[in-house]
């Protein structure tokens, strides 16, 4: 059986569900939802659940004519610094901070090269928070994990190259109501995303407020033994064999689920 994602967009699943073969994690919807920051946010805030604030800009927004408005609407609403994101990308690439007015245009520009929307994010001073989830209709979620930067934030650098740049704290020193609070956001995340198998949960905690935010989901999280996913499953009681295992029965219930369906009307 496969592993299903490349570039959690949806190619290969829908690839292997032509092929009618079973893989395991999420479905080409579930995957596209995950990989798209601004339709993620979009789905959870209409349920209510708590995103950082976001303005989502594309190439007109930042045209001559355009950009004076939006930087206006971006110091008003927010002030400074920000944060601009690709709307569709991994790894922290095409991130920036933004201090000044005066480097926004090309912090924008920097995430329109990897996707063709970027997100405008209010800065929050907080805590970075991970949460397993784990399971297709009735998923269950891990106690959470704290990441600590020693790099001004998160970034690409910290995650992939410094092998200094974070350290990991498993479990996160929080709060039992924190902790709960964090693990029924990431269910109710995980299932509005229609997310199927596995996904990690990616959270601010406000430092000063303890105000909890979602930030993104990632349908792939990273899987060695010493990852964050499979170290917070571990922590939670579920060995990385038994991890495996799991999975795979997953993958294995959601390729019966799918053949089950009909699609030739004919049969009506």
């Amino acid at each position: 059986m496969l592993h299903g994602t490349f570039g959690e967009d949806g190619t290969v699943q829908g690839l292997l569900e032509t092929a009618g073969l079973p893989y395991v994690g999420a479905d080409v919807l579930g995957s596209a939802v995950g990989m798209d920051k601004e339709v993620s946010k979009r789905l959870w805030l209409s349920a209510g659940l708590p995103v950082v604030d976001y303005i989502s800009v594309n190439k007109e927004d930042i045209a001559d004519e355009n950009f004076h408005a939006l930087a206006r609407k971006i110091e008003t609403r927010f002030g400074w610094p920000c944060f601009v994101k690709p709307a569709c990308s991994g790894s922290s690439v095409g991130t920036s901070k933004v201090n000044h007015p005066d480097v926004l245009k090309a912090a924008i520009l920097s995430a329109l090269r990897w996707s063709e929307r970027a997100l405008v994010e209010a800065f929050v001073e907080a805590r970075e928070i991970e949460c397993a989830v784990l399971g297709n209709d009735r998923p269950v979620a891990f106690p959470p994990g704290e990441i600590v930067p020693s790099h001004e934030f998160y970034d690409y650098e910290a995650k992939y190259k410094d092998p200094k740049g974070a350290s990991l704290l498993i479990p996160a020193p929080l709060s039992e109501e924190t902790k709960n609070r964090i693990m029924s956001i990431a269910l109710s995340a995980y299932k509005y995303a229609s997310i199927k198998g596995m996904a990690r949960v990616d959270f601010f905690v406000e430092k000063i407020t303890g105000a909890v935010f979602l930030n993104e989901l990632n349908t792939i999280p990273g899987f060695t033994a010493i990852s964050m996913y499979p170290q917070m499953c571990m922590n939670g009681g579920l060995q990385y064999a038994d991890l495996l295992d799991r999975l795979i029965e997953l993958g294995l219930d959601q390729y019966k689920t799918r053949h089950t369906i009909e699609y030739d009307f004919s049969k009506a």
